[in-house]
């Protein structure tokens, strides 16, 4: 999976933009604010119709402008076929080979990408609400099933929290359309458990050699953590889940909001039985991120039978020499890696000379091609 050309128009700092990518390596240098990480973003937006900063979308319309245009010319599975999102302040427009899209499910599918940015690095350490989002993106990417899932699950959890919140429990109430809602509400949330759990395991097959190949240390892992109860049967699961929900009745009425829930699962992870979070540093952290962006490559292949786009944000920097030559050998491999960097020089000689280099000033491409590295 590739992107051939990306055109902006009219997003960030971006008035027009039109450039030919590389089917393998290319990386935007630039001094900071010059608008590198918004072509990683304006990739991410183009494939998720949202980005992946904390950012109102309004934010991604260039100033002075009523709207964004983002539209990629890709191949897919040796198939062409241009994708274009159009950003307004009152909602987007989705474009697959000019004919619009209104399902969100059917858009999504079509380009796939994985990031590894400054934004996300910090994600074992934040809440789980930031974990699951992450986790989340990723899945729904891998799944189309896991996403229309999770878009049902939020509108029953919606709809429940409503009538918690609204309903007198004094008075009579209709307790046969809260029993529907729950009924939904388990048989939804043990089906995204199952999904969430299955994709954890895949990715810990990979993720502790990933790790170790780059760091040198061992046992990485991430631990799925829910309030579901897991059983070796799924109508135990929905069955256990409903008693738990019932017994749990006289709480959710007096916070007025459905308690238990895959909306507060957890993802932690562990390098050698204790938890990063709390006893790595920033540098196992660092790379923990990308060994699991690198494992969800793998993962991606082997489902597909190609890999997503890769999107690296000033990657390098904090890497020694011996970790970036490790590094190497997984984005040289059939992978359109997209990489940002204030300096070439500090990139490994064999991916720049692999590599279509861009350079940015001020929003504009000043010039584009090969270029040789000083680093030996």
């Amino acid at each position: 999976m590739i992107i051939r050309r990306l055109i902006l128009k009219n997003y960030r700092n971006y008035d027009n933009l039109d450039i030919e990518l590389s089917p393998g390596i290319n990386i935007f240098i630039g001094n900071n604010a010059q608008g590198k990480s918004n072509i990683l973003e304006s990739i991410f937006v183009l494939a998720l119709t949202k980005s992946y900063m904390n950012v109102k979308e309004q934010n991604l319309i260039k100033d002075g402008s009523d709207i964004s245009n983002i539209s990629g010319n890709c191949l897919k599975n040796d198939t062409s076929f241009k994708i274009s999102i159009s950003i307004k302040n009152d909602g987007k427009k989705l474009k697959l080979d000019s004919k619009e899209i209104k399902k969100y499910s059917e858009y999504v599918s079509w380009l796939k990408v994985l990031i590894f940015s400054p934004y996300n690095v910090n994600f074992i350490k934040d809440g789980p609400s930031v974990r699951r989002k992450n986790i989340n993106m990723v899945i729904s990417q891998y799944s189309s099933y896991y996403m229309n899932l999770l878009q049902k699950f939020n509108v029953v959890l919606k709809k429940r929290n409503q009538y918690l919140k609204n309903v007198d429990f004094t008075k009579d109430y209709n307790r046969y359309y809260l029993d529907v809602l729950s009924e939904n509400y388990c048989s939804i949330s043990v089906e995204i458990c199952l999904l969430r759990k299955d994709f954890i395991e895949k990715i810990n097959l990979y993720l502790s050699k990933i790790y170790f190949e780059i760091m040198g240390y061992e046992n990485l892992e991430i631990r799925y953590v829910s309030n579901v109860p897991f059983f070796d049967n799924k109508k135990i699961m929905i069955e256990n889940f409903k008693k738990n929900l019932t017994d749990n009745f006289e709480k959710e009425k007096r916070y007025g909001s459905t308690i238990l829930g895959i909306h507060r699962d957890d993802f932690v992870f562990f390098l050698d039985g204790k938890e990063l979070s709390i006893y790595g540093s920033q540098g196992q952290i660092r790379v923990a991120v990308l060994s699991l962006k690198l494992a969800e490559l793998i993962l991606f292949k082997e489902k597909d039978g190609e890999y997503p786009i890769l999107l690296l944000d000033d990657i390098f920097s904090e890497l020694d020499i011996e970790k970036r030559n490790r590094l190497i050998k997984y984005i040289l491999n059939d992978v359109q890696t997209i990489i940002t960097t204030t300096d070439v020089d500090c990139l490994d000689t064999e991916l720049v000379s692999k590599a279509k280099i861009f350079s940015i000033s001020d929003g504009m491409i000043v010039n584009d091609g090969k270029k040789e590295c000083k680093n030996e």
